[in-house]
């Protein structure tokens, strides 16, 4: 696959290898150099894990390097739907 740099040095990934790879809007890469003149690679960085810290109320909660995208984002009305299913289901014995 070839590609192009543009005149600020950039380097477009095409769409499919960026939806086949994962690859987001904002997401870091790690490039490096394969040898002196053969070419480069390019690495996914895995995402930061979230701290946990506490508010000066003494509240704990996660604080996260880079801001998350919705679709990254859980439905919290969802995930208790589906364990109250669940739970339901054990509990009749189905």
């Amino acid at each position: 696959m070839e590609v192009k740099i543009d005149k600020f040095g950039r380097i477009l990934i095409p769409k499919k290898v960026r939806e086949e790879l994962g690859l987001k809007a904002g997401q870091y890469l790690e490039i490096g150099q394969v040898n002196e003149q053969e070419g480069i690679y390019l690495k996914k960085q895995p995402a930061a894990a979230p701290q946990l810290t506490h508010s000066a109320e003494g509240f704990p909660f996660f604080l996260f390097e880079e801001s998350l995208e919705q679709e990254d984002v859980p439905d919290a009305a969802s995930l208790i739907k589906i364990s109250r299913e669940e739970r339901d289901q054990k509990i009749m014995g189905l």
